[in-house]
């Protein structure tokens, strides 16, 4: 994990502060205090809307816990224009949100209280997902090439989170996907191979790869540090879901299962103990140590967006078409279906605040 440097002083205070009071209490084992977690507490959740494909916008869909309303597109109202086709993916870091338009090729900063653009970087080719890395600093895959002439190798784009600008470049593989941070390096995942890229940010230099089975789409990390990858590749007849300790990245965990195209989602609870993945078959849900997938689905049927409440672990599963409005379904964290609310064309993401 990366330190920040005023979060750093907060706990050091704190550590201080803890110190004098079991200085006191500690004559007596029955006074001690054991520390309590504070627990996650989300009102708003955003649904990132690719939209149609070579036309028109993509949006984000703001909808809230509290009274169930849904704004369909806030930066059109904040803006008067389109966030930018095929809105790929978003990510908040502190007040702003980063939205990624794919096909567009820039970036749209926002600011996540209403959505009124900040900045939009642009020169980029074919953006996807954008990860912070540390305080002031996060890294954006990159697609190069194209289908007809042919796709070449990836770059990684490492962003000023100050100055929002790209400072540099780093080359990994062909069509980096999703991203991930795991102790102390970065990996990304590159879908039109069988590797995923390991970065160091404190550097920004590659220092190897991890071979993984081919179409590696999703990564995230666990509880335990560890690393999962989703890999999916339409030539093999077998997909996988893979975990491993970044310590021992040959030692893996591979649990396999029918390749198609729908398998497509892989995420993890609020707290890092539970994966689902999202596959042709349903929404399965396993714990961290799991060496099969379970005999049945939590949810049997498959979406195209999938994301997970850190509170309670409710279920948002996205549904539709790319050439109109799609709808989010919710799902008790038992599988049980709880609603269901229009959005945007194309919900593929969910974030909680």
């Amino acid at each position: 994990m990366f330190h920040f440097p005023m979060a750093t002083r907060r706990y050091a205070l704190l550590g201080a502060a803890s110190f004098l009071t079991l200085a006191v209490t500690s004559c007596d084992p029955d006074d001690e205090v054991t520390p309590v977690t504070p627990p996650v507490t989300t009102q708003t959740v955003y649904v990132v809307n690719e939209g149609p494909f070579l036309t028109g916008s993509g949006s984000v869909s703001v909808f809230s816990k509290a009274t169930k309303a849904v704004q369909k597109d806030p930066f059109l109202a904040a803006n008067g224009r389109g966030v930018g086709n095929v809105l790929q993916s978003m990510t908040i870091v502190g007040d702003n949100a980063y939205l990624v338009a794919n096909n567009s090729n820039w970036v749209e900063v926002v600011t996540l209280a209403d959505f009124k653009s900040v900045k939009k970087i642009t020169g980029l080719s074919q953006p996807r997902y954008l990860v912070q890395v540390a305080p002031n600093k996060a890294y954006l895959t990159e697609w190069q090439g194209n289908f007809t002439s042919g796709y070449t190798a990836g770059r990684v784009s490492v962003l000023d989170l100050t100055t929002n600008t790209v400072t540099k470049t780093i080359p990994v593989g062909v069509n980096p996907e999703q991203l991930t941070v795991a102790g102390s390096k970065v990996y990304v995942a590159n879908s039109d191979g069988n590797t995923l890229t390991v970065i160091n940010p404190t550097t920004d230099a590659v220092e190897g790869t991890v071979t993984v089975p081919a179409g590696p789409k999703n990564v995230t990390t666990d509880a335990s540090g560890n690393v999962w990858v989703l890999s999916d590749d339409y030539t093999e007849p077998l997909a996988s879901l893979v975990r491993f300790s970044p310590g021992t990245p040959t030692q893996q965990t591979r649990i396999t299962f029918p390749e198609d195209y729908r398998n497509g989602n892989l995420r993890i609870n609020g707290a890092g103990d539970k994966i689902y993945v999202g596959l042709a078959t349903g929404v399965y849900q396993l714990p961290i140590t799991a060496t099969s997938l379970p005999a049945t689905p939590l949810i049997r049927r498959s979406f195209y967006g999938l994301g997970i409440d850190p509170q309670d672990n409710t279920i948002y599963a996205g549904t539709g078409s790319f050439s109109a409005d799609g709808r989010v379904v919710r799902f008790s964290a038992t599988g049980a279906p709880v609603d269901s609310f229009a959005v945007g064309i194309a919900p593929n993401g969910f974030l909680f605040k």
